[in-house]
C-alpha cells in the first residue's frame, strides 16, 4: 500500500533486528501501524497487534481481513472519489468509515488520504506514458491481505492501547520536522518520550523509527534512503531505528 513514510524499503533491515528480541514476548504491538508494511512480515507465530490513530483506516484493515466482507471497489473513478471525501468532510454516514479509508487512500496522490487529489486511473506522466496508479495501489495492497489475517486491530491513540505485560513495541511515528496526515497534525513529541520510558519501565522493550530522537533513545541502525514523494524534490534522510 502507498503511505507516506512507509516502511516497506527497510522493513527487511530493520525487522530482523526487533524480532531477535521477541524470545518471551507476548506480543509484537505496532502503535503506528499506517501501510502496514512491518506488521505483515512479522511472523503470524507471534501474536500480532496493530493500531492508528486514523478510524477510517483501521476500518479499511479490518474489512479486508474479514472474510465475511463484501469485497471493494475495484474502479475508484473521479466522482466517486470526489463523493466520498465529501461524505467524510462532513462526517455523515453515506459510506461506511471502511469505505471512506478504502477510497482515500487508494485514490489520493501518493496515498495522503483525501489531502494530495485524485491520483487516477490511466494518467499520462510527464514521459508520456499511461499508469493506472489506483489500480496498481489497490492491487499491491489486496496483495498484503493474507498475511495480516491474523492481526489483532485497535484505532485510537497510542497512550490508550490495550498492551498485553510484557511486549515489544514497535513506534513509527510522525517524524519532526516534516509534512504530516492531518491526524499526525501537532503531534507532541515531548509527551511521547515520556510514554515511551513508561513503558520500559513496566516492562515493554521499545523500537522507534525516526530520523533523531533525544540523547536517552539509543540509536542502534542507520541507513541513508532517498525519499521521492515529489518528483522534483528528492531527498536523502538517513533513516534511524531507536530503542530505550
Amino acid at each position: 500500500m502507498k503511505y507516506l513514510g512507509s516502511k516497506s524499503r527497510i522493513v527487511n533491515d530493520i525487522l530482523p533486528i526487533m524480532l531477535s528480541e521477541m524470545e518471551g514476548k507476548s506480543a509484537f504491538v505496532d502503535a503506528f501501524c499506517g501501510g502496514c508494511s512491518v506488521i505483515e512480515n512479522v511472523p503470524s507465530q507471534y501474536r500480532r497487534i496493530a493500531n492508528d490513530n486514523n478510524k477510517y483506516l483501521i476500518a479499511m484493515w479490518k474489512s479486508l481481513t474479514n472474510d465475511r466482507c463484501r469485497k471493494p471497489p475495484m474502479r475508484i473513478e473521479r466522482d466517486f472519489y470526489c463523493d466520498v471525501r465529501d461524505s467524510y468532510n462532513k462526517h455523515d454516514d453515506r459510506y461506511s468509515d471502511g469505505i471512506k479509508g478504502w477510497v482515500g487512500f487508494m485514490g489520493s496522490f501518493n496515498g495522503r488520504y483525501f489531502d494530495g487529489g485524485y491520483s487516477g486511473h490511466n494518467v499520462t506522466s510527464t514521459n508520456g506514458k499511461s499508469r493506472d496508479y489506483i489500480s496498481e495501489n489497490i492491487n499491491n495492497t489486496l496483495k498484503q491481505i493474507p498475511k495480516l489475517k491474523s492481526v489483532e486491530w485497535q484505532s485510537g491513540n497510542y497512550w490508550e492501547m490495550e498492551i498485553p505485560d510484557n511486549s515489544l513495541i514497535y513506534c513509527d511515528i510522525p517524524y519532526k520536522d516534516t509534512k504530516q496526515y492531518s491526524t499526525s497534525k501537532n503531534f507532541d513529541y515531548e509527551k511521547f518520550y515520556e510514554w515511551c520510558k513508561e513503558m520500559k519501565n513496566n516492562g515493554h522493550i521499545i523500537f522507534v523509527s525516526e530520523y533523531n530522537m533525544p540523547d536517552d533513545f539509543k540509536c542502534i541502525w542507520s541507513k541513508q534512503i532517498t525519499n521521492a514523494m515529489h518528483q522534483t524534490n528528492t531527498k536523502k534522510p538517513i533513516e534511524k531505528l531507536f530503542t530505550l
